[in-house]
């Protein structure tokens, strides 16, 4: 199996389930809009949205390149198998699992954090240790990029969309 066949199977399979998200699973386990805010289905409708835009479109430059007969350019190869001998092997299709755990661990500790010291805190924190472990050094700008962008999104959810943040409030 090629990876165009692997990556059409795998943008159908992601149109799919995105199509039962939104007609099935979002309208059923949403609760009911209580008249104030953004509708608690807002957000997984607009995730969802994107998702199935993005997936339809490598869908359909997937199938215009079957359909023209154009090769996979190798820089764009994440499996090394569909590159032959002509580009070598590529790093793009490898999983750095010490990478992985420094994004996926700092993500699940903000989440347990939230509920015990709210949200800007742990948000302000998680920022600036994911800043750390991407490769800055700045710690000026880490916590300048941290206080823009949580603070933005603060104001966004607090003001904006009417709801409020998770875990205790600071600001209340």
């Amino acid at each position: 199996m090629t990876r165009i066949t692997r990556d059409t199977l795998g943008y159908v399979f992601v149109i799919s389930f995105g199509i039962l998200l939104l007609t099935w699973a979002i309208p059923t386990y949403t609760p009911e809009y209580p008249g104030y805010g953004a509708p608690p289905a807002l957000v997984p409708i607009v995730a969802v949205c994107v998702i199935l835009v993005m997936a339809v479109i490598s869908l359909a430059r997937n199938l215009i390149a079957v359909k023209m007969g154009k090769p996979i350019p190798p820089e764009e190869s994440a499996f090394p198998e569909d590159l032959g001998d002509e580009a070598g092997f590529t790093q793009v299709g490898r999983v750095n699992l010490k990478h992985l755990a420094s994004i996926v661990i700092p993500c699940v500790l903000l989440l347990l954090s939230i509920d015990y010291v709210g949200y800007v805190p742990a948000s302000l924190v998680f920022l600036m240790v994911l800043q750390y472990l991407i490769g800055s050094r700045r710690w000026l700008q880490s916590i300048i990029v941290a206080v823009v962008l949580v603070s933005t999104l603060y104001i966004i959810m607090r003001y904006g969309f009417g709801v409020p943040v998770p875990g205790p409030q600071l600001f209340e």
